[in-house]
């Protein structure tokens, strides 16, 4: 599988950027593990403790040793920004776990410790049936 192209110039910066002030930010309080919809979805997830997931996170982001409940949570995560509303602190949830996504896939030069989707429209996919709105009726029968 090659490998995600690494990104250049100013985004590169924005995402140095944006990490350190994420890194300076948050306080692990875990509310925006809570919030998210699709922790559900993993069973490594299961019964994992909110501000212990997201110190992993953030341990990730610095380029530390990171835990299977951070990769977990950076593998599910489908950015709903559900996340976002619940920091108290203004970290951004939603960029932290995608930079924690990106760092974990080698997209950022470092080794892949998750795996990529072969699937490009997978995420495309899962923004339109969350627009829908459905019922879990619905759900069942879609998903």
């Amino acid at each position: 599988m090659p490998r995600q192209p690494m990104p250049t110039g100013a985004m590169k910066d924005f995402i140095r950027q944006e990490t350190a002030r994420i890194l300076a930010a948050c306080t692990k309080c875990g509310k925006c593990f809570e919030a998210c919809p699709m922790t559900r979805y993993s069973p490594q997830l299961a019964g994992a403790e909110p501000g212990a997931v997201v110190t992993g996170i953030l341990a990730l982001l610095r380029g530390e040793p990171d835990s299977p409940e951070a990769l977990a949570w950076a593998s599910v995560c489908v950015r709903s920004g559900s996340c976002v509303p619940a920091c108290p602190d203004d970290v951004n949830p939603k960029m932290m776990v995608r930079i924690a996504r990106m760092t974990a896939s080698g997209g950022l030069g470092g080794p892949r410790r998750i795996a990529v989707r072969n699937d490009r429209d997978y995420f495309d996919r899962i923004r339109a049936f969350a627009k829908l709105q459905l019922t879990e009726e619905e759900m069942k029968d879609w998903m």
